[in-house]
């Protein structure tokens, strides 16, 4: 991973440096569903894993930031500087005698959310189509600095719904994280000043969520969405 890592940071030193690079900067949004693979010791129970794996669920989440371009004929950098939230969540279940529920109340939803600030490096392979349109494939590797976590249990009554927030120990998290990024997507170019970007991407965190390494339960978030982006 290390020496991926470099490769990027080579490249996109090279390809910053070059004369013929078209430079352009942006802002994008990429709304997205953010999920978790599990990490389960031997000392959990298949049915335990089971049990979690029907029970946790997918959550809509977001990444949105600004973004610098280089691009040639073929190839393209692409760096940044974004704001991320990403977790999963249950399915509603019935409330528990231990739950802190509100009277009525007769299911309940856990949210769990970890917000980051992230630097992606990307390298994108351009195709041209025509004069305004381009089709690429694109790669690259992040970095993200965890800001803050939360859970919240979501307990329903009837029609209604009210929010309990649960104790969150940030210090149980990983301060620094990174993941693995990529993604196919078209770019039109509507003026020599002003393109879109339409692009699916598929994010794998690459370092477990919480930082002690002999839990005997992890998690490694991901997440699967579709970024729209404005280059000027």
């Amino acid at each position: 991973m290390n020496k991926y890592l470099l490769s990027i940071f080579f490249l996109s030193t090279l390809f910053s440096l070059s004369a013929q690079s078209e430079f352009s900067w942006g802002v994008q949004v990429t709304p997205n569903f953010s999920h978790r693979r599990l990490i389960a010791q031997d000392v959990i129970s298949r049915e335990q894993v089971n049990m979690l794996e029907e029970l946790e669920i997918a959550r809509l989440s977001y990444n949105t930031g600004v973004t610098f371009r280089w691009k040639s004929e073929r190839v393209g950098f692409q760096t940044g500087l974004n704001f991320m939230t990403s977790g999963h969540r249950t399915r509603r279940v019935p409330i528990e005698s231990s739950d802190p529920a509100p009277p009525g109340a007769t299911e309940k939803r856990t949210d769990y959310k970890s917000l980051f600030i992230e630097a992606p490096a990307e390298l994108q392979f351009m195709q041209k189509l025509n004069d305004k349109n381009y089709f690429f494939f694109m790669m690259g590797v992040t970095l993200a600095y965890n800001i803050d976590n939360a859970t919240n249990i979501i307990f329903y009554t009837g029609e209604s719904q009210e929010v309990v927030a649960e104790p969150t120990d940030n210090g149980q998290f990983s301060s620094v994280n990174y993941s693995f990024i990529s993604g196919m997507g078209w770019e039109h170019q509507f003026s020599e000043n002003f393109s879109l970007v339409l692009q699916p991407t598929f994010q794998f965190w690459l370092r477990p969520l919480l930082n002690d390494i002999d839990l005997d339960l992890n998690r490694n978030l991901y997440s699967v969405g579709v970024r729209v982006q404005a280059l000027f």
